[in-house]
């Protein structure tokens, strides 16, 4: 996979083309298109470019490790990913939990 496409640090409205999405993550045209439908990923802009929160570009990597490393298809992956994602949010809801805990 490209990794030279940097994200940066304030991703504050930043987007990324179909293309370097592409490039930057390994998924085909097809299985990003069929991640958009399920709701995985999210177009910034649809036509006449389709354009994406740079945020995708790290969720379109591990939808390509996914996909190599367990064989998954797109359901697949845009089931691990929405749980993944969940799964990091209550997480970081559980830390944030437990820093406000008494010592």
């Amino acid at each position: 996979m490209a990794d030279d496409l940097l994200i940066p640090d304030d991703d504050e409205g930043c987007t990324v083309a179909l293309e370097e999405l592409l490039a930057a993550s390994g998924l085909g045209h097809e299985e990003v298109i069929e991640l958009v439908q399920f709701g995985v990923f999210r177009c910034a802009q649809h036509a006449p470019v389709w354009t994406f929160h740079v945020h995708t570009v790290s969720l379109a990597r591990r939808a390509a490790r996914l996909r190599d490393d367990f064989g998954l298809n797109v359901s697949g992956m845009a089931l691990a990913l929405t749980y993944l994602e969940r799964i990091e949010a209550l997480e970081g809801r559980l830390r944030e939990l437990e820093s406000q805990l008494p010592r």
